[in-house]
């Protein structure tokens, strides 16, 4: 049961005057905030996660509506890391994409969505040689041939506008790689042509 802290009607004479102070009873239980209810808390900034899900046909209801024949359209570009996908701030030409700003809800400008994710890949070379400054490891690259799933999306409905599926023959083997230790062997995508991926996207977003 809640406890009630009472105050009591007390009189103070000073110098012959008197000042009556009156009480009420508080519920200690409630907590009492001075915020005005009616107002209801700014909305955080949208990021990057805001987004991902849209490449599995979720909805982003705060992106801007994707209509195609206004400009300019901004886009967010979601390339395959292992099993998950994060986003890619290099592929794109920078005018198409957006940048966080702490101070603006930069984000909420994307109408589109560009979702490149791993369809089927095949090992073809095993790359070796690699140093650590300048000494020899037992480091090894598993080099596959990958052939991407590409689509656009309106960032506010999930929908679809586009898909295709693009590749790479290329098997150079790369030359830097990051590794744990001295004999670890990481596995390589070989990713889909950069120009190729901006010509898919480019009608989408800069028609």
């Amino acid at each position: 049961m809640p406890q009630l802290n009472r105050a009591c009607v007390v009189t103070i004479v000073v110098a012959g005057t008197a000042f009556l102070g009156a009480c009420s009873s508080v519920d200690a239980a409630k907590p009492v905030s001075t915020l005005d209810p009616t107002t209801p808390p700014a909305p955080a900034k949208l990021t990057s996660a805001d987004f991902m899900a849209v490449c599995q046909g979720a909805t982003q209801s705060r992106a801007a509506s994707y209509r195609p024949d206004t400009k300019p359209h901004k886009t967010i570009l979601f390339t395959p890391l292992g099993h998950d996908l994060v986003e890619d701030t290099s592929t794109l030409p920078s005018d198409w994409t957006v940048q966080f700003d702490a101070d603006r809800n930069t984000y909420a400008a994307i109408d589109t969505v560009v979702c490149v994710e791993t369809k089927t890949e095949q090992s073809v070379k095993e790359c070796t040689g690699y140093q650590d400054n300048g000494r020899p490891t037992a480091n090894k690259v598993d080099l596959r041939t990958t052939v991407y799933a590409v689509s656009v999306r309106a960032a506010a409905t999930g929908t679809e506008l586009g898909s295709t599926e693009l590749s790479d023959s290329d098997t150079t083997c790369p030359m830097f790689m990051s590794f744990d230790d001295d004999t670890q062997t990481k596995t390589y995508n070989v990713p889909p042509p950069k120009d190729d991926l901006i010509a898919f996207v480019k009608p989408f977003v800069q028609p």
